[in-house]
């Protein structure tokens, strides 16, 4: 029988991985099983685990190798036969590093049928995955995204993205919206480029046809390209599937340009300029000027400490480097 494998990127998180959990204890069909990849090492992954047992239990079978350094240990959630994969990863892979990882994984599986991509911020309603399946056949589409919905404010985050590439952002359509609005799925579907990261269903026949995301970025855009090199696959929106997110929670990635981390406002601008190179070569010298000016915003709001890293991370995109930055590597021992 098909399932879909909820796929959870963690990085130091796994407070907010059980909260994630406790809502897909509520989760109602298809059948699905939970992968979660720990970036953030070994202390990180033994409290992951910890998190996991209090949650439900460790199967017998625990520990097995998928890989060189790929420490797999599967539990159960208390009150369901759903089972969950906590991944321990070599090192810091990054987004795509840790989805793709867990795609190597299940690859000798024929049973999954798709994936489903969560951010550990987030609480699915029971009806989220169904809802996501069932627009995915219906249109046809080869990944579909969720509603949204900020859970602070009830607002909408985002139906779905548009990429404006003369700046290299994007815009959340229906930014700001009442949750419980009801707006036109197909003049959504119609304008749409991407599906959010936060919620994002994909077909394996895309997965298998397109190939896995790309890692380069590292953080940021990953969903963007995966969108915008989808060939003959469409993407569509599932209004039903709703997903509520604590935006910005778990790397500091919020609205306020003083509170962003440094590693995800490097990141974030360097990320644009790679994406930018790849798809729009053409008009890349002015969106380097463009998205050089855009960075004086955080100067502007008083956020000069992350201004001078925004201008780095803006310079490493323009050098088109990739990967975990080495700006941000902790400091070696000495012999």
């Amino acid at each position: 029988m098909s399932y879909c494998a909820i796929v959870i990127i963690g990085f130091r998180c796994s407070s907010d991985i059980a909260e994630c959990l406790t809502a897909l204890k509520s989760l109602e069909g298809p059948d699905h099983a939970v992968h979660i990849c720990e970036n953030g090492g070994d202390d990180s992954y033994d409290e992951l685990c910890h998190a996991l047992s209090e949650l439900g239990g460790e199967t017998p079978s625990a520990r097995q190798s998928a890989s060189p350094g790929f420490l797999t240990r599967e539990f159960r959630l208390a009150g369901k036969k759903t089972r969950v994969f906590a991944h321990r990863a070599p090192g810091n892979l990054g987004y795509a590093g840790g989805i793709n990882a867990v795609l190597g994984y299940l690859k000798s599986d024929p049973d999954w049928d798709a994936i489903w991509i969560l951010n550990p911020d987030t609480a699915p309603e029971p009806d989220a995955l169904a809802a996501l399946k069932r627009r995915a056949i219906e249109g046809g589409y080869g990944i579909v995204g969720s509603r949204i919905v900020l859970s602070h404010n009830q607002r909408i985050q985002m139906y779905a993205g548009r990429w404006r590439r003369w700046m290299a952002r994007g815009w959340n359509i229906g930014l700001g919206e009442p949750a419980d609005a009801t707006p036109d799925t197909a003049k959504i579907e119609a304008e749409m480029q991407y599906v959010s990261g936060a919620s994002m269903y994909v077909t394996r026949k895309f997965i298998e046809v397109i190939g896995p995301m790309e890692e380069g970025y590292f953080l940021y855009a990953e969903e963007v390209d995966w969108c915008l090199r989808r060939g003959h696959f469409k993407i569509g929106y599932a209004h039903d599937s709703i997903v509520l997110h604590d935006h910005g929670a778990t790397i500091g990635s919020n609205s306020n340009r003083k509170m962003r981390s440094s590693f995800s406002v490097f990141l974030d601008e360097r990320s644009k300029l790679l994406l930018t190179r790849r798809f729009y070569p053409v008009i890349f010298p002015i969106v380097a000027i463009v998205t050089l000016l855009l960075t004086t915003q955080y100067a502007v709001q008083g956020a000069y400490k992350n201004f001078g890293v925004a201008l780095a991370g803006w310079f490493s995109g323009l050098k088109g480097e990739k990967g975990f930055p080495k700006r941000f590597a902790p400091p070696s021992r000495p012999a």
